[in-house]
């Protein structure tokens, strides 16, 4: 079983990027370039990208440091294939 972070309420977004801030301290990087999490500005909305890999990424730190929890985790299940 693998876990991935999922973008279940977007509408509730509001742009702060903690969920970007707490992806780059795990992963050990400074700024915001390159980061597996992405929050772009549309007028007065927010669109959030998920691109996690990285298995050592603890999802439910991130999940948590949502102010609006806009995440969810969910469990995916490969039948019969290896990861």
């Amino acid at each position: 079983m693998s876990k991935s972070l999922v973008v279940s309420f977007p509408e509730k977004c509001i742009g702060c990027e903690l969920c970007v801030m707490e992806v780059q301290r795990q992963l050990n990087k400074i700024g915001l370039n390159g980061s597996p999490i992405r929050v772009f500005r549309n007028g007065t909305k927010f669109t959030v990208k998920v691109d996690i890999t990285d298995s050592n990424i603890d999802l439910s730190k991130i999940r948590e440091v949502c102010p609006t929890q806009v995440f969810t985790i969910q469990e995916s299940v490969l039948d019969g294939l290896v990861e």
